[in-house]
């Protein structure tokens, strides 16, 4: 659940998401491939929630399924992909925090939230979102954000551009970046 108060605010437990992305990769494709996913992240590969911890700590349509969808957690397989974090090849890398990432999955959250709360209104009064619908709207933005990860189709404002010598060698989960000490905020 939620944890309030003192110690960590995360979540998700990482054996438990790395178990479970294992899992979710040979249900769906295979064993070869559950084998090859362990190799990637044996030698490295961050594992990265494509709902972020820090973004399910406060959305309201997380929290309605960990409320109402048995056995539901952040750390599920579908919500879990392993990235590189170096030498991409022309894939998105994952390094660090990701703000302008957190941002851009909060606002998918909001829309998909505001979708099922549209069709709820036009429901009869007292009615309520069915587990399946939260599931199925929550399958669906981890769905379009493995897509978009794998195929380097996030918005560019997400990403970051990697260069050397001026030539672009991959891009990033886009990091918060701070203003040089030349630039003033105040002036």
């Amino acid at each position: 659940m939620l944890k309030v108060g003192k110690g960590t605010s995360r979540i998700s437990i990482y054996s438990r998401y790395r178990k479970n992305y294992l899992d979710w990769v040979e249900k769906t494709h295979g064993r070869a491939a559950r084998k090859a996913a362990e190799v990637r992240i044996g030698s490295g590969n961050p594992m990265h929630h494509l709902i972020p911890d820090a973004v399910a700590q406060r959305h309201p349509l997380i929290r309605k399924a960990l409320e109402r969808i048995e056995g539901y957690t952040i750390d599920r397989g579908t919500n879990i992909l392993d990235m590189p974090c170096k030498d991409p090849k022309g894939k998105i890398m994952h390094l660090g925090s990701h703000p302008k990432y957190n941002s851009y999955v909060t606002t998918l959250l909001d829309d998909a939230l505001e979708s099922l709360d549209d069709a709820l209104g036009k429901r009869k009064p007292g009615s309520n979102l069915t587990p399946r619908e939260i599931e199925d709207a929550l399958l669906e933005i981890e769905m379009n954000l493995r897509e978009a990860i794998e195929s380097g189709n996030l918005p560019m404002d997400v990403l970051k551009e990697l260069s050397e010598d001026g030539i672009v060698v991959g891009k990033k989960l886009a990091l918060l970046e701070l203003p040089s000490h030349e630039e003033s905020l105040t002036a």
